[in-house]
């Protein structure tokens, strides 16, 4: 299954443990640096399109480094491209799913509870009425 992320609307909401990052275009998602790969970033991660269109993916493999010094730089480490391998094929979430995925993130992962307005955030997760508003709301 070679480039489902051509087929799911930007931008999108990745899921990976209990955190979660958007990712605003295609580059954004299969650009990362080898760390992001060895910590294993892409395994098992849940990426789920501004439109519902969801997809597991299974784990990354390095394709070609990015920019100058092919990658390496001594500040970030080396900037690579990847290749996202997929399991399973592309299913459709509804935004009750993924408002509850956010919301146990924000339940899991301290970091959500230092924003100052992270009471005010959660609340507009709550009554968020589509994917896109909640992207919107913790990108």
């Amino acid at each position: 299954m070679e480039n489902i992320e051509n087929k799911i609307s930007f931008p999108v909401i990745c899921f990976y443990g209990f955190l979660l990052r958007i990712r605003t275009d295609r580059d954004d998602l299969v650009i990362t640096t080898t760390a992001g790969v060895k910590n294993g970033m892409f395994d098992n991660m849940l990426v789920v399109g501004v439109d519902g269109k969801a997809v597991r993916v299974k784990s990354a493999r390095k394709l070609q480094g990015i920019g100058f010094l092919w990658g390496f730089n001594p500040m970030v480490g080396r900037r690579i491209k990847v290749e996202l391998l997929y399991d399973g094929e592309p299913f459709v979430m509804s935004v009750d799913e993924v408002r509850s995925k956010v919301l146990n993130s924000f339940e899991k992962w301290h970091g959500w509870k230092t924003r100052e307005d992270y009471d005010e955030l959660k609340a507009s997760v709550e009554k968020a009425v589509s994917i896109e508003e909640i992207i919107r709301l913790v990108k």
